[in-house]
């Protein structure tokens, strides 16, 4: 439903721009392969993982993977990495949001340079 109002928006918008009918529609083409991109990058990025999966991986799969699962991670705890995770898989902002330097920065320093609390035995009584 998302992509699909992405899509009418940008249809709106280049009609609105008094076009040549007569032409070929490059501008509208260029502003909706950023939302098709993105929506195949946010819908597909899991599909990856799924067992029998065996590749081709694509350039930077192991980095981006990582960072990812990172982001994810650290959303569950934190308020505003979840938010901006929330807006990218909502569509209202791009996946390239996540990459912004105070994403990655909060991420890391959430995820790698914060002390994670002790986690519990399964005894249910917090000894070893």
């Amino acid at each position: 439903m998302t992509s699909a109002t992405l899509h009418a928006s940008c249809l709106s918008a280049y009609l609105r721009s008094d076009p040549r009918l007569d032409e070929p529609a490059r501008v509208y083409f260029d502003q909706v392969r950023v939302i098709v991109d993105a929506a195949w990058q946010v819908s597909t990025s899991a599909d990856i993982e799924l067992p029998h999966v065996d590749g081709p991986y694509p350039p930077g799969y192991r980095v981006t993977k990582w960072f990812g699962d990172l982001v994810f991670r650290t959303s569950q705890t934190d308020p505003v990495l979840s938010a901006r995770l929330s807006r990218v898989t909502t569509m209202l902002d791009h996946p390239a949001a996540l990459s912004r330097p105070g994403t990655v920065l909060r991420a890391l320093r959430l995820g790698l340079f914060t002390r994670r609390p002790a986690t519990t035995s399964t005894n249910g009584h917090g000894h070893g």
